[in-house]
């Protein structure tokens, strides 16, 4: 509760900080505008005096826009508004395997992807990967985990790849409407021998960028133990 509290206080001071500076900005914009309604009523003869008067009537727009426009960054980026109109996915997905054959096991991957923005958005691409946890050798565990948490690295176990699939989708082939779920399916055959995997689906448009520097993308990661599946009655 009192976590909660304390959002909600900083929220109120988030909201009154921005009104306030939004207050401000306007007061100088209709403070400028009087300024320039008086100098225009001023009489005067001298043509350098009235020169500048014009110089600064042809400022009068720019400054009221620049003005406008700095209390609209300072919104988006201290309240984030608009980012409701930004594309963005949830993505859940559900892993089942079971044994085929003698020396092999079938898994199974169902994404649910759930459009909870307000803006219609299309997938062009998708990745899905699947890692083996178990079984690896004490040595192979120290290493991935030497490699996740050096200096330089990115704190992410980067467990083996067993295999992967990358599809490419034409234009509006996947389009998600706002609210609505999408359900992508992807199998994989891996050896009896895998006993617990990490599956990751990654969705993706190469038209959405952060910064001009990637594409905008949705994941979902999964842990799955297959020794328990393939040891179920159903199996």
């Amino acid at each position: 509760m009192r976590q909660i509290f304390g959002q909600h206080r900083r929220l109120a001071t988030d909201v009154l900080i921005a009104v306030g500076v939004l207050v401000g900005l306007a007061l100088v914009a209709l403070g400028f505008n009087s300024l320039l309604a008086v100098l225009a009523r001023a009489q005067t003869e001298e043509f350098a005096l009235a020169r500048v008067f014009a110089g600064i009537g042809v400022l009068q727009p720019l400054v009221t826009a620049f003005v406008l426009a700095l209390g609209g960054i300072f919104a988006y980026r201290k309240l984030q508004l608009f980012r409701d109109f930004e594309p963005h996915l949830t993505v859940t997905q559900t892993v089942s395997s079971r044994p085929v054959g003698t020396q092999y096991a079938h898994i199974a991957i169902t994404t649910t992807l759930h459009n909870s923005s307000k803006v219609r958005v299309e997938i062009r691409e998708s990745l899905f990967r699947v890692h083996q946890i178990q079984p690896l050798s004490d040595a192979d565990v120290e290493h991935y985990y030497v490699e996740a948490f050096r200096e330089d690295g990115s704190a992410r176990m980067e467990w083996p790849v067993l295999d992967d699939v990358v599809r490419s989708m034409i234009a509006n082939e996947i389009v998600i409407e706002p609210g609505a779920r999408h359900h992508e399916t992807c199998e994989f055959i891996v050896s009896r021998d895998v006993e617990s995997v990490l599956v990751y689906s990654y969705f993706y448009n190469t038209d959405y960028s952060a910064n001009g520097q990637s594409a905008q993308g949705w994941t979902a990661t999964t842990i799955h133990d297959m020794l328990l599946a393939s040891q179920s009655p159903s199996d």
